[in-house]
């Protein structure tokens, strides 16, 4: 009988990585290189356990686009303008009616050279122009009755 070490293993796939024009609202999965151009202050917000979150927002853009990030706790000290991130896990959710990237529990958030292989290189210039996060999205519910 063959033990679990013995068992043959899996190739694990490449990552890839997708460019700010290419988020839609409400998708998943995300990896981006993104570079910071600008942070928020942070916003301290007690929860209802009492303790306290601080919440920023800043603009992350690529060579595609650009597009507002939100940033939880640690994930804030990060954040300088200039530098440039490795994304993982990210997800573009709706925030009163915006889009917003957020890093998912699963997700990472590192400076980049992260020294793995398959990460692509730092965006070879930023395009501000194209703000995914300026577009604002509206829920419209489609009745099947009227079809």
């Amino acid at each position: 009988m063959a033990t679990a070490s013995e068992a043959p293993r899996n190739k694990l796939r490449r990552a890839t990585y997708a460019k700010v024009q290419d988020l839609t609202p409400g998708s998943q999965g995300h990896n981006l290189v993104l570079q910071v151009i600008s942070v928020a202050p942070a916003v301290e917000k007690k929860r209802y356990d009492g303790a306290v979150s601080r919440i920023a927002e800043a603009v992350l853009a690529d060579e595609t686009g650009c597009v507002t990030f939100t940033a939880r706790n640690d994930q804030i000290d990060v954040l300088k303008e200039g530098l440039v991130l490795v994304m993982r896990n990210t997800n573009a959710d709706i925030f009163n009616g915006f889009m917003r990237l957020n890093v998912t529990q699963w997700g990472k958030m590192s400076l980049h050279p992260d020294g793995v292989a398959s990460t692509p290189p730092p965006p070879p210039s930023v395009n501000t122009e194209n703000n995914m996060s300026a577009i604002e999205y509206e829920l419209v519910t489609v009745d099947d009755a009227d079809e």
